[in-house]
């Protein structure tokens, strides 16, 4: 029997895999390169001691040398530098797979950055630090391995880490950029899971906003993009609603939207910063939250016996205090069972109807597509063998996609840009693409603080 080949896919899995192995020569490269900026580093320490008199000068003179030499900022400069030399005297793991093209620079340099908390000299901790990270850096993005190395860190070094924590607590502040065209950049810096939890309520306060305004605009309007009672318009409804216009009933007028989501949550921010009523000044907005994170917290922790980090999904760790105070006024919450690598295996809840959804939520944390971080709350849940086709409503045939990776597996798709998906056991998603080639997806493990 002939074999038909298509040339578009044969085309695009020959520039996927040539693009992969010029990233492993980068990486490579990168390696080099970094192992000079070490040993440049190296030629320093060895002609003058931290702390002599002309010590500062030299790293100066030597930040200068890096910057004009390489065409890059001192700022950046002085980062290669730290980042080669941590790999030279400290990270052999890291260096060994950025050397032979397993991970990629930006791999390397957070796990370097991450690492910070553990002492320079502690060569103990260093190593367990890598075995724990560099096998997940070599199957993972560069911004699940940060969040997952974070979480390592602070197993290793939680006095250390807390006690960052809570200096980093003490520089909360709120800041002004002005930009051009009469803009301005307006940021908050804030404990990460208040931060999230703002921006939560904060999207929701938005596609509600721009539910209303679609719904009164299409009030006695009999067309296709009329909102039905009950039914909640996905983002890209909502998308599809910007701009539509039409003759509000008793308005007289059209009564457009065509505001983006970002768009509405900026207004959204804004009015409530100007125009919300403050009954009460409280220290930290715990009180206030309103917004959706997921946390995991242990028990004996959440009861105050003692003091383990907890850890904000998707971010890394959090000190538990935040989240004891979340939980105290939290609607929901779940009791997770961990097995010994720190994978779920069971949840409790006092809401039956929702067990499935929450444990998948609480196992997945995010979109099941290989490096996406979009947090799993926001994803849609979706069985892996579709149940028109038999496919189960079973934990083992679910999974949380966000709605740009689950269209892609959808059957309207033309075979040439389907993917397919396989759920294994413990969660594992085995996706191939329309060019054949198989990419996995793990469940990230909980790192369980002692």
């Amino acid at each position: 029997m002939a074999v038909i080949i298509d040339p578009y896919l044969t085309r695009s899995g020959e520039i996927v895999d040539r693009c992969a192995r010029i990233d492993r020569e980068i990486a490579a490269l990168e390696a080099e390169k970094a192992d000079l900026l070490g040993e440049r580093v190296q030629l320093l320490l060895d002609e003058i001691p931290p702390g002599a008199p002309a010590f500062e000068a030299a790293e100066r003179s030597m930040f200068a040398e890096v910057s004009a030499g390489l065409r890059i900022s001192r700022a950046a400069a002085s980062r290669a530098l730290g980042v080669g030399w941590a790999l030279r005297d400290r990270f052999p793991r890291t260096r060994s797979a950025l050397g032979s093209g397993d991970i990629s620079l930006r791999h390397a340099t957070v796990i370097v950055t991450a690492a910070t908390p553990i002492g320079i000299h502690d060569s103990t901790a260093s190593a367990a630090y890598e075995e724990r990270v560099v096998p997940f850096a070599r199957a993972e993005a560069a911004t699940r391995t940060e969040a997952f190395a974070k979480s390592v860190v602070a197993v290793i070094a939680p006095e250390t880490v807390v006690e960052r924590h809570r200096r980093a607590r003490e520089d909360r502040t709120v800041t002004v950029q002005d930009r051009e065209d009469g803009m301005s950049l307006f940021q908050l810096l804030i404990p990460s899971v208040l931060a999230h939890a703002a921006f939560d309520r904060a999207t929701a306060l938005a596609k509600q906003a721009r539910i209303i305004t679609a719904t009164t605009a299409c009030n006695g309007f009999d067309g296709p993009f009329a909102p039905q009672e009950g039914v909640e318009l996905t983002d890209d409804d909502l998308s599809r609603l910007t701009g539509f216009e039409a003759v509000a009933a008793g308005a007289g007028e059209p009564l457009p939207d065509e505001r983006t989501l970002d768009q509405a949550r900026a207004d959204i921010v804004t009015d409530l910063l100007l125009a919300a009523a403050t009954d009460s000044l409280i220290e930290n907005g715990l009180d206030a939250v309103r917004g959706t994170v997921q946390v995991t917290i242990a028990a004996t922790t959440l009861a105050g016996i003692d003091d383990r980090l907890a850890e904000l999904d998707g971010h890394g760790p959090i000190q538990s205090d935040l989240v004891r105070a979340l939980a105290g006024g939290a609607e929901h919450w779940e009791r997770l069972f961990l097995d010994p690598s720190g994978m779920i295996v069971c949840t409790d809840s006092y809401t039956p109807t929702e067990r499935m959804k929450k444990q998948l939520r609480a196992r997945d944390q995010r979109c099941r597509f290989p490096g996406c971080r979009l947090a799993a709350r926001r994803c849609q849940l979706d069985h892996t063998l579709d149940y028109a086709k038999g496919g189960p409503t079973h934990l083992g045939n679910l999974s949380c996609l966000c709605e740009g990776h689950h269209v892609l597996k959808h059957p309207d798709n033309d075979d040439r840009w389907r993917w397919n998906v396989v759920q294994k056991a413990g969660g594992v998603m085995e996706w191939t693409s329309p060019t054949g080639r198989v990419y996995i997806d793990t469940p990230m493990p909980r790192v369980q603080f002692v």
